[in-house]
């Protein structure tokens, strides 16, 4: 059982240390201030806990930091001891209140003392975690060796006279500070980097020494064997219940604690299985919107699941060590692509909520810049997302933007094709020469334009056959667009019949000038009515006038009633059109007479 409460004192409190703290850094600091200059040896600088549980930790200099650990560390023990034998003098199976705020007071102090490491090659995501093991191993390190004379650690007298502006090393170990710039520019002294990464092979050579204080036990093995800080204290009892192979090491993790992981990796494994099932099988919503939205459920459940699942093998399961850093890596890994899945189906969403509105058609060229415009901006977000984590994994984005360089160079010279055709996309909407619905002429196509899309621009013939065209060509090409028009003219020509007299030519003349110019659905200012030219077979006249149409069926059916107006005028004026003739005349010539006529010989 006192290995047990051993156990639980690992992942506990620290309230009356912080009372007794303050206490003593008053007095400390009326001691330091009665004495001399030259007391290195001050209360000040054995004595670092603060007031404020949010004061940073002393490390000003190698002694302020040795005793800020070990402060920390001793109280932090003794916290937890507090906090088992409070559990133990009631029969709840839960934490009450008390042991739960001793257990996060704990947890506080233990992460306060990673400040006095040097973490900073590990990965952001890893700190927490690597830094408390790496505490439980240095304080274990440091109870199997002989105390320092904490006199004989330098002070911050000896850091201003400039002697240990190389750190310090604990005597007769390789065990070092080092001198490290603090965020308001003063010097700070810490566990080196070098230190922190050997703890693991400092503590397998002094491991079965004896502690100083006679102790058997061992405060990280029993940590790191048990269950998680979540766990309540009763549950350590079910722990300690195990078989003892079950609770053996095997390499920095209890058996129990492997079976425990690869339990809820299966179970992990299956849900994301069961819920990819689901999204592959389900129907698909016809509504774009909704449709987009329900892909976003699955990505969200696995980025929760995978929460959840750390959480459990770091808090319950208690999962330490290098181990538990790759997995925190992983997990990270797989929830910034979760979270960045979300974020772009969330984008596309968006643009499909946008072109769904009716003043938007879901073929034009604006409906394609919505949604690109859209999803780059969901693709930019969600990489923003994963340099992050990718930032929070350790690894420097700066190496990696470099070497996306040379790629992003092959990378541009492969799609070139791809991007001249979404810049002559551009073109289009900026110059916006025809859109989807326009009649238009292009090289020698005619058609209607049925879709503009980033890449190409489809035409629907007169023939009903469907052409495509590169934008890139598109939008180098003469482009006549007939739906544009504010107007459609009337240019067409009479044939009439050479047997038409002057008179009734006038009268035919003016009457359809008449008609053209009292007619509403014509402007009168654009009607010309005249004869041409004399033709081969036919007096042709010219009949021009604009019609106050855009709509070119609206158009046909206008000029259509006209012309059969013009040729009721035609007709009633006694005249006829003209048929695409010759008149023939033949005769016989009287040579001889001639030749006579002439006096030369026939």
């Amino acid at each position: 059982m006192h290995h047990l409460l051993r156990l639980t004192a690992a992942s506990a409190l620290s309230v009356f240390f912080l009372l007794a703290a303050s206490l003593s850094g008053v007095s400390a600091s009326a001691a330091m201030a009665q004495q001399s200059m030259t007391a290195p040896q001050s209360a000040a600088e054995s004595d670092p806990v603060a007031a404020s549980p949010l004061s940073p930790l002393p490390n000003a200099s190698p002694r302020q930091t040795f005793s800020s650990f070990t402060r920390l560390t001793d109280d932090v023990e003794k916290s937890l001891l507090a906090a088992i034998e409070r559990a133990a003098e009631n029969d709840a199976i839960f934490d009450t209140e008390e042991v739960t705020a001793l257990k996060k007071q704990a947890l506080a102090d233990l992460i306060k003392a990673t400040s006095t490491l040097d973490l900073s090659s590990v990965a952001p995501a890893s700190r927490r975690s690597v830094g408390i093991s790496s505490v439980l191993l240095l304080k274990e390190i440091l109870d199997r060796l002989p105390e320092p004379d904490l006199a004989a650690i330098p002070g911050r007298a000896e850091v201003a006279a400039g002697k240990a502006d190389h750190g310090w090393v604990l005597p007769g170990t390789e065990i070092r500070m080092v001198r490290v710039e603090g965020a308001d520019g003063s010097p700070d002294y810490l566990f080196s980097e070098d230190t922190v990464r050997r703890l693991p092979a400092f503590y397998a050579l002094v491991r079965d020494m004896p502690e100083r204080s006679g102790e058997t036990m061992d405060f990280y093995q029993d940590f790191v064997l048990g269950p998680g800080l979540s766990m309540p204290v009763e549950f350590y009892r079910y722990v300690l219940e195990l078989p003892d192979w079950m609770r053996s090491s095997f390499d920095e993790q209890a058996v129990w604690q492997w079976m425990a992981f690869a339990f809820m990796t299966v179970l992990l494994a299956l849900a994301v299985f069961m819920l990819l099932r689901w999204e592959g099988r389900r129907v698909q919503p016809v509504n774009p919107v909704v449709r987009s939205l329900e892909r976003m459920i699955a990505p969200l459940l696995i980025a929760g699941l995978l929460e959840l699942y750390l959480w459990l093998n770091d808090d319950f399961v208690n999962l330490t060590g290098d181990f538990l850093a790759a997995l925190q890596l992983v997990v990270l890994a797989l929830q910034a692509i979760a979270v960045a899945v979300v974020i772009v189906l969330g984008f596309n969403a968006v643009a499909a909520m946008i072109v769904s509105m009716p003043r938007v058609r879901k073929e034009s060229l604006d409906a394609s810049l919505i949604r690109l415009i859209l999803r780059v901006l969901g693709i930019l977000v969600a990489s923003y997302v994963i340099a992050l984590a990718v930032a929070r994994m350790g690894v420097p984005l700066y190496g990696i933007i470099a070497s996306l360089g040379v790629g992003g160079l092959a990378l541009a010279l492969a799609v070139r094709p791809t991007l001249e055709n979404f810049i002559g996309g551009i073109i289009l909407y900026a110059d916006r020469p025809v859109k989807v619905g326009d009649f238009c002429k292009f090289g020698s196509m005619v058609g209607t334009v049925e879709e503009i899309g980033l890449r190409s621009t489809k035409v629907r013939g007169l023939d009903r056959t469907l052409v495509t065209v590169q934008n890139s060509e598109f939008a180098q090409m003469s482009i006549t667009n007939y739906t544009r028009r504010d107007a459609n003219l009337i240019d067409t020509e009479l044939r009439l019949r050479y047997e038409t007299t002057r008179e009734q030519l006038s009268d035919i003349i003016d009457k359809v000038a008449e008609m053209l110019r009292t007619d509403e659905r014509i402007d009168p200012d654009t009607v010309r009515v005249c004869l041409k030219e004399l033709g081969d077979y036919s007096l042709d006249l010219e009949v021009r006038g604009m019609v106050r149409s855009a709509d070119w069926g609206t158009f046909l059916k206008i000029r259509e009633e006209l012309l059969l107006r013009v040729m009721g005028i035609v007709y009633d004026n006694g005249s006829d059109f003209a048929f695409p003739s010759y008149t023939s005349y033949l005769g016989t010539d009287n040579f001889a007479a001639a030749a006579d006529a002439a006096g030369q010989p026939a």
